[in-house]
């Protein structure tokens, strides 16, 4: 990445720009090892208001210092730092990756009373990814992410870190710390390692190739270094809540929350089906795919003259996004489940918690790479289920018409318009359950192709209301499409698929 101006000590600059400056920096970077490759890391601290006070990348004043701790102690070590903002490419190490004597980034920057972090990516080790933040965010101090284009640019600086750091993760070592747990990280009382699934377990270990066989005692170790089974007090090996969640035999038993409650409207007289997941999230990826081959028929794409058929894209960005939805998802909400409600017209996926990133970065498609529960997307990851850098995102843009984010206070919703072409019987059926009046104005529609309330209104001789009502049924209904926005909606037949006739 070339910056477009140098960066100068005392200047102001807005948010986008100290994030270049930040990655500028990270490129400086000084290895420190030869047996290994160190990380490449840059950081900007700059006042609330953006004036920058200094910059730092790893190694610059000596060998293996962290640009965090340049930055903060060495270069600004007689300046007080309260309510200032720090850029860092990668998320700020806690004490899990520090030993002892030394002090982690993170508590350097809460001991200076920073108020807010910008983080690049987090650390691609999942046995202390999202903890830093964690401690930060615990410590009462504000997150940002980088954008996402620059997040993709720094995971490319630092590929092979990521893939040694990933793959020393892989491997049954353990290193003697004593991490901050979260909730979901400790052993569960009443629950014992013969409540974890042995398919599960299996399913994983081959996805993922994890080089151990499940019984080993290095699987355990593996899954007691992930945090996926711990030792209560007394020293039994229990799973976590994580573990629970990705392996049990029965996850709802603990948490009621982790299931996930797919509901079809069958007709517009609003008659129901139901079909429930509760099993192991490591399973639930598979059946989900196998059950949407069964309950979905070609979809085709009627923005066209030549029909295309759809299923695959269509299937694709539905999977990702139940895939999202249970990655993303806030599992301390209890009772709150994955909702995924399927009409002729929509199917709307709501799933527990606010955004964690800008609610507007989820709308435009340019939401940074960045998980809620880091240890739940890792396992996912690595057996093939996402993609590490967000590609999703990409696909979602693609869809036409594109899918619309929201929250409704308690969940995030991600709105899917079905594109589909109507049968000569669907539209049939539709049509013998409208009221007369929709009836006469889908005649009209049909001979005049395209028309707005108004114009209908008029012709109909009813107010602009009651024509608008009638639209908005048809719509609902899928024989009708809206195009356009407020005044200017205009309304069209929506497709018929001709290789019916």
């Amino acid at each position: 990445m070339k910056v477009k101006k140098d960066i100068k000590i005392g200047e102001q600059y807005t948010v986008r720009e100290l994030q270049e400056f930040a990655v500028a920096e990270m490129y400086k970077s000084i290895p420190e090892h030869e047996d290994r490759t160190d990380p490449k890391v840059g950081a900007i601290l700059t006042t609330v208001d953006g004036v920058v006070i200094e910059t730092a990348h790893r190694g610059e004043l000596r060998a293996g210092d962290h640009a965090e701790y340049a930055v903060l102690d060495k270069k600004c070590r007689d300046r007080k730092v309260d309510g200032c903002v720090i850029y860092a490419t990668l998320e700020p190490c806690t004490h899990e990756s520090r030993k002892e004597p030394k002090v982690s980034c993170s508590e350097r920057i809460a001991n200076g009373r920073i108020k807010k972090v910008y983080i690049g990516i987090q650390d691609p080790d999942p046995t202390v990814k999202g903890k830093g933040e964690d401690f930060l965010r615990n410590k009462n101090i504000e997150i940002e992410y980088f954008d996402k284009d620059l997040q993709n640019e720094i995971m490319v600086a630092n590929e092979k870190f990521m893939e040694e750091a990933r793959e020393r993760a892989r491997i049954a070592e353990l290193v003697d710390l004593q991490p901050i747990k979260n909730p979901f990280e400790i052993a569960l009382k009443n629950f014992e390692i013969n409540d974890l699934s042995e398919d599960a377990l299996q399913l994983y270990i081959e996805r993922a190739g994890i080089p151990y066989k499940r019984n080993s005692e290095d699987f355990i170790k593996l899954l007691r270094k992930w945090e996926l089974v711990d030792s209560d007090k007394e020293g039994y090996v229990r799973p976590t809540g994580w573990g629970i969640l990705l392996f049990g035999k029965k996850p709802t038993e603990k948490y009621s929350q982790a299931k996930i409650k797919f509901t079809y409207v069958i007709d517009e007289g609003f008659k129901r089906a139901v079909k429930d997941f509760d099993e192991a999230l490591v399973k639930i990826p598979d059946l989900i795919e196998e059950h949407l081959d069964n309950v979905f028929l070609t979809i085709v794409d009627r923005s066209h003259f030549r029909h295309t058929d759809l299923t695959e894209d269509f299937k694709k960005i539905l999977r990702e996004a139940i895939i999202n939805a249970i990655v993303h998802r806030d599992y301390t909400i209890e009772g709150a489940q994955i909702l995924i409600n399927i009409t002729r017209k929509e199917i709307i996926i709501k799933s527990p918690g606010a955004p964690i990133v800008p609610l507007e970065k989820l709308q435009n498609f340019t939401a940074p790479t960045v998980s809620r529960n880091p240890k739940l997307a890792d396992v996912l990851y690595n057996m093939q289920y996402i993609e590490r850098r967000g590609i999703g995102m990409e696909e979602f843009q693609k869809y036409k018409p594109k899918p619309v984010y929201s929250f409704d206070d308690v969940n995030t919703v991600l709105t899917i318009t079905r594109n589909l072409i109507l049968s000569k019987e669907d539209i049939r059926q539709i049509i013998e359950n409208l009221k007369e009046e929709e009836k006469k104005a889908y005649d009209y529609l049909r001979k005049v192709a395209k028309t707005s309330k108004s114009e209908y209104a008029k012709h109909a001789q009813i107010d602009d209301k009651k024509a608008q009502r009638i639209f908005k049924k048809l719509v609902d209904v899928g024989l009708v499409q809206a195009e356009g926005k407020a005044k200017a909606t205009e309304y069209v037949i929506a497709g018929i698929d001709t290789m019916d006739e």
